[in-house]
């Protein structure tokens, strides 16, 4: 499927606009259950991650609020009026549309600088992590999240593989005009949650710790509260 300008629309985008469209048309007021994963699949032919992804853009923007056991539910509309001219969304697309691969190339990041991290590298992590705990003690969460990319640039660097490098900083990089939407959702429980991860990896890959690498990644891109709601593991 293409949109009016000729470019091949993702099927994520495909949920996106069609629950949209509910949702301003009427159909699906403010405070309305939306469909489980399963039923949207069903309904929209696309696989469930698909719609998970979906979901999580419209988290981002502020369109949807997930509820812990609950599901998700229609928000009260965000500025911005359609696709094309809302920030918010935009930005949450652009997000999306990286994770996945940010989680595969910075595993192997990470699992690479476990063998060979310098003792500089180590060090430089180790730095980054003070001063991530500095920002959150000051509240400071645009300064905190601009560190967070740059803790993620510093373990592919500690990878010793240029096109890790390259890749990881390209990606990291696309994220850095749209922190905003995450800023804007930040509170010290997403905080601390996200301190404790960057943190724990840091750590795993001092401890040359694979499992706790593995550990650190997943929890951060599956069940960070605010790219996913509190309900990232819907199942039904």
């Amino acid at each position: 499927m293409e949109n009016a300008r000729g470019e091949r629309i993702r099927k994520p985008q495909i949920v996106v606009d069609a629950v949209l469209s509910r949702v301003r048309s009427g159909e699906w007021a403010p405070g309305t259950k939306l469909p489980s994963e399963r039923d949207l699949s069903a309904e929209y032919k696309v696989s469930r991650a698909a719609v998970r992804e979906a979901l999580q853009v419209l988290q981002l923007s502020g369109h949807i609020e997930t509820r812990l056991g609950d599901g998700s539910f229609v928000a009260e509309p965000p500025a911005g009026t359609s696709t094309e001219d809302d920030p918010g969304l935009l930005a949450g697309l652009s997000i999306s549309e990286t994770l996945e691969v940010r989680q595969a190339v910075e595993l192997s990041s990470a699992f690479m600088a476990i063998r060979r991290a310098s003792r500089s590298d180590l060090l430089k992590l180790q730095a980054v992590v003070a001063e991530m705990e500095e920002h959150l003690e000051q509240s400071d969460y645009k300064s905190y999240l601009l560190s967070t990319l740059d803790l993620h640039i510093l373990v592919a660097k500690a990878s010793r593989n240029a096109y890790l490098i390259r890749v990881v900083t390209e990606l990291t990089d696309r994220h850095r005009d749209d922190q905003w939407l995450l800023h804007d959702r930040y509170t010290p429980e997403v905080a601390a949650f996200s301190f404790d991860v960057h943190r724990d990896l840091v750590e795993a890959i001092v401890n040359h710790d694979p499992a706790g690498v593995f550990d650190a990644i997943t929890r951060h891109y599956e069940d960070y509260p605010v790219l996913h709601g509190q309900n990232s593991r819907e199942t039904k």
